[in-house]
C-alpha cells in the first residue's frame, strides 16, 4: 500500500481526531482521554511552536496515522536538548512499516531542530508499542506507577529514551520501496503488481474503517463519484462488508445474501494493479460464507466503466456476464432492486445441484 508521509496543517484536524478518537475507544493503548474533538485538534496544530512537528501517514487519500514531536520541557532552557514524541495508528493499517515511516521524518526533523535525546512514555501493558519503540532504538529506563488513571482504573507508564547520536540517521529503517538502490537496479528488481506476492489480511469491516471503505471507493468508483462517510455508515447497517488490508495495497466488499442467492456490491481494490493479490482473498472469504449460507448462485454487480482487468478477475475465479433474463426466476426476484443503469453482473453457481425449496 502506498503511504505518504507529510507535515500536518490545521485542515487535517478531522482525520487526525478520528485516528485519535479510534484509538483511545480501544483503550489501554493511549493515556489521551477523553476523546477529542475537531476544534481542540485544529488549535493544537496551530500552536506548534517551530521545534514541534506533526507528520501524518496519508493512504488511499486518508490519514492512518501520525507522529507529535516537540520539546520535552518548554518552561526551561535546561532541556532544550530533549524531544518528546508521541505516535498513533489506525488498527487495521499497523504492523505494515507506517510507524516506522513517520518516526523516520520525525527523527530527522528533531536533528535539524537540535535535539539531542528523544523520550516517550508508553502504557505499561502495550508490549507492541514498546517491541516497535526498541527497534528504533529506545531503551526503557524505568515504570511510572499508577500515572494513568482513566474512569478509575489504573495503569502503570514506561518511560522510554533514546539518544539521537547513538542512532546514526542512516539506521532508522526506511520502507522496502524507499530503499537506497541505483535507480536502473531498483526498476529492474521490481515485479509487477500482478506477480508481488503480498501477505493480506481479511477481516469484517467495523465502524472505524469508514475513513477507509470510504477512501477506497472514491478513489476506484468510475465517473469520481464521491461518497460521504455517511452514506458508508449507512451501508454498514443494509449489508455486511468485509475488507482486505496489506502493505500496499487494500479492498473491500459488500454482500448479503437472500432466498440462496449471494449478492456483491462495492467490490473495489486500491491500487487496482493489485486486485489478483487483494480481491483473490475477499472474494474468496464472501464465497465461503456462501457455502456456508448454502446460496446456489454468486452475483457481483460492476460498474461500467472499470477497466477490463476486473471484469478478467472474475472470470478467472468462475463467474460470467449474465443479463437478466438469463437468471433463474427465483435469483430474478432477488436481485431487481439490485440492478440498474452504469453496472452489469457476473454470475458464479455455487452448487451444482440447486436446493429446490429457497430458505
Amino acid at each position: 500500500m502506498d503511504v505518504t508521509i507529510r507535515r500536518a496543517t490545521a485542515e487535517d484536524a478531522q482525520g487526525i481526531v478520528d485516528v485519535f478518537n479510534s484509538i483511545i475507544e480501544e483503550g489501554g493503548l493511549t493515556s489521551m482521554y477523553p476523546a477529542l474533538t475537531v476544534e481542540q485538534e485544529r488549535a493544537f496544530i496551530e500552536s506548534l511552536g517551530p521545534r514541534s512537528a506533526m507528520f501524518v501517514a496519508e493512504a488511499m487519500d486518508t490519514i492512518v496515522g501520525f507522529q507529535t514531536i516537540e520539546p520535552f520541557a518548554p518552561w526551561t532552557r535546561a532541556m532544550d536538548h530533549v524531544a518528546i514524541m508521541g505516535t498513533q495508528v489506525y488498527k487495521g493499517f499497523r504492523r505494515q512499516g507506517i510507524g516506522r515511516q513517520l518516526a523516520a521524518a520525525s527523527l530527522t526533523f528533531a536533528r535539524e531542530q537540535g535535539y539531542e535525546k528523544v523520550v516517550i512514555y508508553v502504557r505499561s501493558w502495550n508490549t507492541a508499542a514498546r517491541d516497535f519503540y526498541r527497534s528504533l532504538g529506545f531503551e526503557p529506563r524505568g515504570t511510572l506507577t499508577r500515572q494513568v488513571k482513566i474512569e478509575g482504573q489504573y495503569d502503570d507508564e514506561v518511560f522510554m529514551e533514546m539518544f539521537l547520536e547513538a542512532v546514526p540517521e542512516r539506521e532508522v529503517k526506511k520502507p522496502e520501496a524507499a530503499a537506497e538502490k541505483p535507480v536502473e537496479k531498483a526498476v529492474e528488481e521490481k515485479k509487477p503488481a500482478a506477480e508481488e506476492a503480498l501477505e493480506v489480511h481479511v477481516r469484517r469491516a467495523k465502524r472505524k474503517d469508514i475513513p477507509t471503505i470510504t477512501a477506497i471507493i472514491q478513489r476506484v468508483k468510475p465517473g469520481g463519484a464521491r461518497i460521504t462517510s455517511e452514506e458508508v455508515q449507512n451501508r454498514l447497517f443494509e449489508k455486511g462488508y468485509w475488507i482486505a488490508i496489506s502493505r500496499k495495497a487494500g479492498g473491500i466488499a459488500g454482500w448479503q445474501a437472500e432466498n440462496l442467492v449471494t449478492c456483491i456490491e462495492d467490490f473495489y481494490v486500491y491500487p487496482m494493479s493489485y486486485y489478483p493479490q487483494v480481491g483473490g482473498p475477499l472474494l474468496e472469504t464472501i464465497e465461503r460464507e456462501a457455502h456456508q449460507l448454502s446460496c446456489e448462485v454468486a452475483i457481483v454487480f460492476i460498474d461500467e466503466g472499470m477497466p477490463a482487468l476486473v471484469e478478467d478477475f472474475f472470470r478467472a475465479h468462475g463467474y460470467e456476464r449474465r443479463t437478466m433474463d438469463e437468471l433463474h426466476k427465483i435469483w430474478r426476484e432477488v436481485v431487481t432492486e439490485l440492478t440498474g443503469e452504469g453496472r452489469f453482473m457476473m454470475v458464479k453457481k455455487l452448487l451444482e445441484r440447486p436446493i429446490m425449496r429457497p430458505l
